[in-house]
């Protein structure tokens, strides 16, 4: 009796061989606090945040941000200080976005505003933001190291020392020996 055998198609192999490559995942681009976006999605907020700024921001800038941004969120929750979603969409809308904001979009702009509030001395001098400065104050590199953050190997890997996101080098590349 013979058997008939059939080959699968060089798409399904070449994806199943690829597969083990991808670390966080075939579609996702990062995981943040359990959330996941595509690779698409990380590349389309940097797009966006490119557009209404007056430098094109790296992929890596748009995971660090939108990384650190809950924990910023989570020090302003409660204060007059803090940074709604319907905020960072008006802005991004008055800074000339075209077509929606994506969710990692917002989370990155989010950390901004954030940002533009710590380099406020007018904010800093205000009573009700001084135990969010005081706890912000006590956090480490490794504190931020620690943020529940995975990256694609693609765009690098979230750096345990709170340097971001870093590139990451495949080990079976070894540095040349000039």
């Amino acid at each position: 009796m013979k058997r008939a055998y059939t080959f699968p198609s060089a798409a399904a192999v070449a994806a199943l061989a690829l597969s083990g490559c991808s670390g966080v995942g075939m579609t996702e681009g990062v995981v943040i606090e359990g959330t996941g976006y595509s690779v698409s999605e990380v590349q389309e907020a940097a797009e966006q945040l490119s557009e209404v700024s007056p430098e094109p921001v790296a992929v890596g800038t748009v995971i660090y941000q939108a990384g650190v941004a809950p924990l910023l969120t989570r020090y302003f929750n409660d204060t007059s200080y803090e940074v709604t979603e319907d905020d960072v969409r008006r802005t991004l809308s008055e800074a000339g976005l075209q077509g929606e904001a994506s969710d990692l979009t917002v989370q990155a702009v989010t950390f901004q505003q954030y940002g533009a509030v710590l380099g406020d001395q007018e904010a800093l001098a205000d009573e009700e933001l001084a135990p969010v400065i005081g706890e912000l104050q006590t956090l480490s590199p490794e504190d931020i190291g620690s943020l529940e953050v995975e990256v694609n190997p693609r765009f690098g890997s979230w750096s345990a020392t709170g340097d971001g996101v870093l590139p990451q080098v495949p080990e079976w590349i070894s540095p040349s020996e000039s």
